[in-house]
């Protein structure tokens, strides 16, 4: 948990986990206790297939209940990965022929449950706009799945598939999850969300996320706030951060001002031309570490 400037509380948690439950390393238990000892304050079991329950540990921890259903195998047809998040039962999601349809039924069961469905790491999936516009009601997609990552894997960043959908006029909310399976330096407590909340409940955090009261970060710090009355967004970051970039995507073109780079970059403006339909910000720091916005719809 920490306090911003503003006296705002903002509480650290990963969507999306697995354990031995399913084919992570870890038992729950154990990643339990590596993520509150790394000060996260809420964690989602997201095992394959195998639905886990809203509980609060006895460190205090926030566990909410999830569970990853996949579907399709053929990246020409179609897969995609959905993960229930929150939900108060069983969404009791069944297996389906056509990939589509199943993670339209199962984004639908979680919703009837209580929970939200975020659909996993879209690049990795090599999801195509034609396979995402159909789908309805996706709560969450990924922007960054650090187990998605080198050394395993690659395709971690889905900022190019968030950005065309924005385009398109889909605006799903974007979390940084570690998708955690071999806990090693790489995939354990590296990608994470800050949620704003008046307390670290199972329907405060989930009324956050709802919202879109969060931001995704590796790190660093982060306070993007679009101004409608100006028509700019706003950023301002920590100087002990030391942010060396500040980028602005959106789908204009061209524009003669989409970054700062410097040392230790605390603030930024980024006045919009009239030709972009969404902006999104991106910082990094010294370390290469990232933190993401909220998309802004213009």
């Amino acid at each position: 948990m920490i306090r911003d400037r503003n006296g705002c509380i903002w509480y650290k948690g990963n969507l999306h986990t697995h354990t031995t439950l399913s084919d992570g390393r870890l038992t729950p238990e154990e990643s339990a206790a590596l993520y509150r000892a790394r000060g996260y304050d809420f964690l989602a079991f997201t095992d394959h297939w195998k639905p886990s329950e809203n509980r609060v540990d006895e460190s205090g921890l926030l566990l909410l209940s999830g569970a990853e259903y996949d579907f399709g195998r053929n990246v020409r047809e179609g897969v995609y990965h959905v993960v229930a998040i929150g939900c108060e039962r069983d969404p009791q999601i069944t297996r389906a022929e056509s990939s589509v349809e199943g993670a339209q039924a199962a984004i639908d069961k979680i919703h009837e449950a209580g929970g939200l469905a975020d659909l996993a790491h879209p690049a990795w999936s090599m999801n195509s706009l034609d396979q995402l516009l159909p789908l309805r009601g996706v709560d969450l997609t990924e922007i960054f799945n650090s187990v998605s990552d080198l050394p395993r894997n690659c395709r971690p960043y889905s900022g190019g598939e968030i950005d065309r959908l924005a385009a398109r006029g889909v605006f799903w909310k974007t979390a940084a999850v570690d998708d955690t399976h071999w806990y090693g330096e790489l995939d354990a407590a590296r990608s994470f969300v800050y949620v704003k909340a008046e307390e670290c409940t199972r329907e405060a955090v989930l009324a956050a996320l709802r919202r879109g009261d969060f931001y995704s970060s590796q790190g660093p710090r982060l306070d993007a706030r679009f101004d409608r009355s100006t028509n700019a967004v706003r950023v301002r970051c920590e100087a002990e951060d030391d942010i060396r970039s500040i980028v602005y995507f959106t789908d204009a073109v061209w524009t003669n001002h989409r970054a700062d780079v410097g040392e230790r970059l605390t603030e930024s403006v980024f006045r919009l031309t009239g030709r972009e339909t969404f902006v999104r910000v991106e910082v990094r720091d010294a370390a290469g570490r990232y933190a993401w916005s909220q998309t802004f719809a213009v």
